[in-house]
């Protein structure tokens, strides 16, 4: 029997320390920016033209500083990071729109309560959306991506655009 996968623990400890913190993501960052200046495969041959891109792909990854264990769970948080904010925004958007909407319908106290609530579920909402991610992958781990939440969420996109996982 092989050894057990690690999952999401890994993103907690790959060398018994905070894996995700500011300069492992800046290295991360500009290991996906380096990735993304690669020229693309061209036509397989035989597969040596795979077997050169994983080396070169591994030599950048060197030059970050990164570990592949480091990388991926870099990534995991990423992911998942960017992933729940863009829930949340979608989903809040939709449910903001209709609770603005119901609140036409009001007359004076009542409207004055929904808008409080309103201004209190605003103030809670964007948080509240990663406490599964804080839960799995830890707190200073999120609190690090989200210092960088725009060129993080960018990078993701285009990676994903890369792999085909985005249209």
């Amino acid at each position: 029997m092989g050894p057990a996968d690690s999952g999401p623990a890994i993103a907690e400890a790959v060398d018994a320390g905070q894996v995700v913190t500011e300069a492992r993501l800046a290295a991360w960052l500009g290991w996906q920016q380096a990735l993304a200046a690669l020229p693309p495969i061209g036509r397989v041959d035989g597969g040596s033209e795979l077997r050169a891109r994983a080396r070169q792909e591994a030599g950048l990854l060197e030059q970050a500083g990164l570990t592949s264990d480091e990388a991926d769970a870099i990534e995991a948080v990423v992911a998942a990071v960017v992933a729940e904010r863009n829930v949340a925004k979608l989903t809040g958007a939709d449910a903001l729109q209709q609770f603005r909407s119901g609140m036409k319908q009001l007359g004076g106290e009542q409207r004055l309560k929904a808008e409080a609530a309103l201004a209190d579920l605003q103030a809670k909402s964007p948080q509240a959306s990663l406490t599964s991610v804080e839960e799995q992958h830890g707190v200073e781990a999120v609190r690090v991506v989200l210092t960088r939440e725009a060129e993080v969420t960018k990078t993701w996109d285009a990676l994903l655009e890369a792999r085909g996982d985005k249209k």
